[in-house]
């Protein structure tokens, strides 16, 4: 691997802080081996900041406008600051890649989780990466997805296949390592509390404290006011815990209060896999999943049990997993072992290994 000073790596971001964990990661996973600059077009305000990265964070724009328009004039003078700053590789991401100008003078590659795009002040995915001439530019020289799937649809598009990379989602074995299962029977499900999750979280909530008088839950993220309402009408708030909002590395202890984990989607996005299934998955927690395609981690490794869309389905499967303590350890060695494969050292090695073959 080159030195330090040796690659120069920028890219830009149109507003930053931010909360795509794969990105906050990698930024600074680059940052400990690159000389790597990250321009943002703006600065949102946020309850919560995320995680710190090494990377060297340059706001472009030293006043607030509207966030629109920092879409718009952000990527613009960005492009500026990194062509300033003569980086060996342009990695540009989903939050700024498919609205920068072709201003650059160095090799780009372009990540990206889905090959629709949501344009801002839009309800919908109203464009394609290939309807971009961001692609079709002969400097984008790789592009990088996180699974086969996605990729096939890239190739779909249009794009060569030869230039189509899969580099997938990775968990921090060091930060998630596998710990015993407990014998409270609590249930535990992190992360955003989006409709096409939180909807169908609530009815498992409800269908299962309705099977198992014991059941707990443990909910953690920004729960939405209408959710609470709804725990609270069901009469088993006392059997639910929502903490809120819990930094990133501070989940593997409440990881070890659990003794199933959840992934509740109500239908595929087509977004590739989910950082939380290995993170579940690394410390060793069997897993309830529903039949999605960003699930697939949990139907390659058996590391739990997949479901129907259907809250009772779920609810079901919930309750057999806590009560046969030998199918939840065996479902949970099959996770550990599987997780093992997606150490984000692994990951970071092939975006190394990718950057310096465009030297």
């Amino acid at each position: 691997m080159r030195g330090l000073l040796v690659l120069r790596v920028a890219t830009a971001v149109s507003a930053y802080p931010f909360y795509n964990f794969r990105y906050l990661k990698l930024m600074d996973e680059f940052a400990k081996r690159f000389e790597f600059y990250c321009f943002a077009g703006s600065r949102l305000p946020t309850k919560n900041e995320p995680a710190v990265t090494h990377a060297k964070v340059v706001h472009v724009l030293p006043f607030r406008i509207p966030r629109r328009m920092g879409y718009r004039i952000g990527p613009l003078v960005s492009s500026v600051w990194i062509n300033s700053v003569r980086p060996n590789v342009v990695w540009l991401f989903d939050t700024a890649g498919p609205l920068m100008p072709l201003l650059f003078e160095r090799p780009i590659v372009l990540d990206s989780d889905d090959p629709y795009i949501l344009m801002p002040g839009k309800k919908s995915r109203v464009k394609t990466l290939n309807e971009l001439r961001l692609l079709r530019d002969k400097r984008v020289k790789a592009v990088v997805v996180p699974t086969e799937l996605i990729r096939s649809k890239f190739v779909k598009l249009g794009l060569d296949p030869e230039e189509v990379h899969v580099i997938p989602n990775g968990v921090d074995t060091n930060l998630f390592r596998p710990t015993p299962l407990p014998n409270d029977p609590v249930v535990l499900y992190y992360g955003t509390f989006q409709e096409h999750r939180a909807r169908l979280l609530a009815q498992v909530v409800e269908h299962t404290c309705r099977l198992d008088p014991e059941v707990k839950f443990l909910l953690v993220g920004d729960v939405p006011g209408w959710f609470r309402r709804r725990i609270a009408e069901m009469g088993c708030a006392d059997r639910v815990q929502m903490p809120g909002f819990v930094p990133h590395d501070e989940l593997p202890k409440w990881l070890e209060k659990a003794r199933v984990c959840l992934f509740p989607q109500g239908r595929s996005l087509g977004r590739g896999s989910s950082l939380k299934l290995l993170e579940y998955m690394a410390a060793g927690r069997p897993v309830v999943a529903t039949d999605v395609e960003e699930s697939f981690p949990v139907r390659e490794s058996g590391a739990g049990v997949v479901v129907p869309v259907d809250a009772k389905a779920m609810a079901e499967a919930i309750v057999e997993l806590l009560r046969d303590s030998k199918a939840a350890e065996e479902i949970a060695r099959k996770g550990i072992h599987y997780s093992r494969k997606y150490d984000w050292e692994l990951m970071v090695r092939k975006y190394v290994a990718l950057f310096e073959g465009l030297l």
